[in-house]
C-alpha cells in the first residue's frame, strides 16, 4: 500500500471510473476498484480496515449511494466516503445531512480538488485510527 493510503473507487460509469483511478495513481494512492455499489460492499468487507477513503458516486443502478452508505451503517463498516456527483454540493448536502460525510466532489472535478478532497478524507480516518 502507498504512503497516501488505499482508496475504493465506486463508480458505474467506466470511463469516469478509469480516468479517477488514473488521476488518484498519479496522486501516489493505491486504488481499488467497483463498478457498483454491491461490488463495493463486498470489497470493504474484505478490506474496511484497510481502506483510507472511498469515492462512491451518489447516483447508480442497483444500488445507489445512499442505499450503499445505508448498508455500511448497518454492518457496522466505517469508511470516510466523498460523494462524487454531477449535482451541486447544496443539494448534496441536504440529502445527505444525516449521514457522515468527508468530502463531496462535483463531476467533472480537476486533478487539484481531486487531491484535496481525498487527503481530507484520509486524515480524518487517520484520526479516527
Amino acid at each position: 500500500m502507498s504512503q497516501a493510503g488505499l482508496v475504493l473507487v465506486v463508480e458505474d460509469e467506466d470511463p469516469v471510473r478509469r480516468y479517477t483511478v488514473s488521476l488518484l495513481e498519479d496522486l501516489g494512492f493505491t486504488v481499488l476498484q467497483a463498478s457498483d455499489g454491491t461490488e463495493a460492499i463486498a470489497i470493504l468487507r474484505e478490506h474496511s480496515t484497510e481502506i483510507s477513503a472511498m469515492l462512491l458516486d451518489h447516483s447508480m443502478p442497483g444500488l445507489s449511494g445512499e442505499e450503499v452508505l445505508a448498508e455500511l451503517r448497518a454492518e457496522g463498516l466505517s469508511v470516510p466516503v466523498v460523494l462524487t456527483s454531477g449535482h451541486d454540493r447544496t443539494s448534496l448536502e441536504r440529502r445527505f445531512a444525516g449521514h457522515d460525510i468527508a468530502g463531496y466532489l462535483q463531476k467533472p472535478f480537476r486533478a487539484e480538488m481531486l487531491d484535496e478532497t481525498v487527503r481530507v478524507a484520509v486524515a480524518k480516518r487517520a484520526q479516527a485510527s
